[in-house]
């Protein structure tokens, strides 16, 4: 594989983790990584001003901040294409990979190879996902593939919270009691599998219903 016009960019929590992947990456893979970044969003952000083809992503966890970094990258540049590498198989957290928008899989005790084998894979427009992998991250994205259907009160309420308003203002904003919001907002929240106002946050904007 040719690295001409491959645009590499790599995201991780550690800076001395991005290091030693670009190491890798660039001295054995003959790749070269334009960008490394960290999760923030800001970060992310303007990471992706690169326009990369491929963004590997390190993370042992798909942690909140993970995903959200994860669910921004096609928003933000439709044609990169997205690989992570994580620690030995957890079926739990394989699965909740099952939601993002990844292209890859490659765990990371695979070997050189096997990493070769998934950059390539993934660079020329196919999947590549370690063994046992695979099955847990599509049968969950088979699962979540329906969005929740939310009542047109619900969608209303959403936006509103998420831009930080309290649920009283958000009640009169759409003339309903204070009660008649908290029963929204209690079914909102069930409905979309989030815990409090600060997910609902980042559900909101992950999915662009509002900005950052």
């Amino acid at each position: 594989m040719s690295s001409d016009h491959r645009v590499i960019c790599l995201l991780g929590h550690s800076a001395l983790d991005r290091a030693a992947y670009r190491l890798l990456l660039e001295g054995e893979l003959g790749l070269e990584v334009a960008v490394d970044a960290s999760f923030a969003p800001v970060a992310v952000w303007a990471a992706l001003r690169a326009k990369p083809n491929l963004v590997v992503v390190d993370a042992d966890s798909p942690t909140p901040e993970v995903r959200d970094a994860v669910q921004m990258i096609p928003k933000l540049c439709k044609a990169a294409r997205i690989l992570v590498i994580g620690a030995a198989v957890d079926p739990t957290l394989v699965q909740t990979w099952g939601s993002c928008p990844i292209c890859g899989y490659v765990v990371k005790d695979g070997g050189l190879d096997e990493l070769r084998a998934a950059v390539n894979a993934v660079l020329d427009g196919h999947q590549y996902y370690s063994d046992g992998v695979r099955g847990p991250i599509l049968k969950a994205r088979s699962d979540s593939s329906a969005k929740p259907k939310l009542s047109r009160r619900e969608t209303e309420l959403l936006p509103l919270l998420a831009r930080g308003l309290t649920l009283r203002e958000a009640a009169s904003k759409m003339t309903v009691s204070y009660k008649t919001a908290d029963s929204y907002r209690t079914s909102l929240l069930r409905k979309l599998g989030l815990r409090d106002r600060v997910d609902l946050a980042r559900y909101a904007i992950r999915e662009r219903i509002v900005d950052p």
